[in-house]
């Protein structure tokens, strides 16, 4: 948006970037709009609001399948490693016992 705030000066305010460029006429205003446009800084700003609900998504679905899997893990987990003769358990040599 470009706006005339007082004599002599026209500000360009980029709200998607939080960029304010103050200039001496209108003209300049409009070049410093175009610049800033074209900058790499804007692009990447635009870029990344269009691409928001996108990460989002992907967020809620990799965090939904990370639940899953731990859910999975848990139920194929592999038995301790213990016997099931509680009379081997008392055994010092392997298992510690008593």
């Amino acid at each position: 948006m470009i706006r005339k705030e007082g004599k002599v000066r026209w500000v360009y305010t980029c709200k998607l970037c939080n960029v304010r460029l103050g200039q001496v006429d209108q003209f300049r205003a409009i070049e410093a709009m175009q610049g800033h446009h074209r900058s790499p800084e804007h692009a990447f700003k635009a870029l990344e609001q269009a691409l928001q609900p996108f990460v989002e998504a992907m967020s809620s679905i990799a965090s939904a399948a990370a639940s899953l899997f731990e859910t999975v893990q848990s139920v194929y987990a592999p038995p301790p490693n213990k016997p099931h003769d509680p009379s081997l358990l008392k055994d010092r040599r392997k298992w510690g016992g008593r």
